[in-house]
């Protein structure tokens, strides 16, 4: 059933549905709603989580509409952002296929292949487009980006678990040496999707279908996407990738190389960090969660 908050906005838009199935329904997060309207034409009615701005959100539909004029397909926005009580709201197009959960060495590589295409796609965007409003690229450091409290996150950390605050405090400092010391403020950087893992990237009859969930999408460099995108457990993905953009003449350099285990700490580390700072507006965190992120920065516990 779909509930108020979409349905007014349908009505808002003069469209009425036929079906409608909910994908996601997280209070604060994203939201979706796959909507088959009365003419039959299925699209995705997207919530955009809480704290979004009409500028951040407005960024990634760029991105979205720059792609699909290259011919990918991808849930470009249909229409304006539509706020109703508070929250932005878009119809956006309906991406087909389906992600593969478990994916096998031939298809870890294939997932690679296609990263690269969509590299090579929205390479030399970035300098028209610039930087998403309120994100920073990864190695510039996490303790840096613009919508997360780090002095809140370990102080609030400290008093449930001073172990886990000094570990948190440990992990940030090595990955921005191990940064520091690689010379990582000179990574080239290009829009990237920020968070090209197998459950957003759609496949029909053992092809690309489409890409979905770019919400994360910002100007960075090309390890820290494939450290979002989860190569450290599809290890054929980063084969598949250095394979194709080596036949396109776009190789990783050797800084981009250098760089892919401390972009992964630093991924890690603020994974933990964000996990926290979700604990500290609920006063309630997911030690476990924190834990599990903190073992994979490369950092001992204390």
């Amino acid at each position: 059933m779909l509930t108020d908050g979409p349905a007014e906005v349908l009505a808002l838009l003069g469209l009425q549905a036929r079906t409608v199935t909910i994908l996601k329904d997280v209070p604060l997060q994203n939201a979706s709603w796959l909507v088959t309207l009365t003419d039959g034409r299925r699209v995705v009615m997207r919530r955009y989580y809480a704290r979004a701005t009409a500028a951040s959100v407005s960024y990634e539909h760029a991105v979205l509409r720059y792609l699909a004029d290259e011919g990918w397909v991808v849930p470009e926005p249909l229409g304006d952002l539509v706020e109703h009580q508070g929250r932005l709201y878009c119809l956006t197009r309906y991406v087909p296929g389906r992600a593969i959960r478990e994916e096998s060495a031939a298809q870890q590589r294939r997932r690679g292949r296609d990263l690269a295409r969509l590299h090579f796609a929205l390479r030399g965007l970035a300098e028209s487009l610039g930087q998403r409003p309120g994100s920073l690229a990864q190695h510039t450091g996490v303790a840096a980006h613009p919508d997360l409290d780090w002095d809140a996150c370990i102080q609030g950390l400290m008093q449930v678990s001073p172990r886990l605050s000094s570990w948190l405090s440990a992990a940030a400092s090595n990955a921005r040496d191990a940064l520091a010391a690689l010379g990582a403020s000179e990574l080239p950087v290009l829009v990237i999707h920020g968070d090209f893992a197998e459950w957003n990237v759609h496949y029909q009859r053992a092809r690309l279908a489409g890409v979905i969930d770019f919400g994360l999408t910002h100007v960075d460099s090309r390890p820290y996407e494939l450290a979002i995108a989860r190569t450290y457990r599809s290890p054929q993905m980063l084969a598949g990738y250095r394979a194709e953009l080596s036949g396109g003449g776009w190789p990783l350099s050797e800084l981009e190389e250098a760089a892919l285990e401390p972009l992964n700490c630093s991924f890690r580390v603020g994974m933990a960090a964000w996990t926290v700072q979700d604990g500290v507006r609920r006063g309630d965190y997911d030690l476990a969660m924190i834990e599990r992120q903190l073992a994979r920065t490369g950092t001992s516990p204390p």
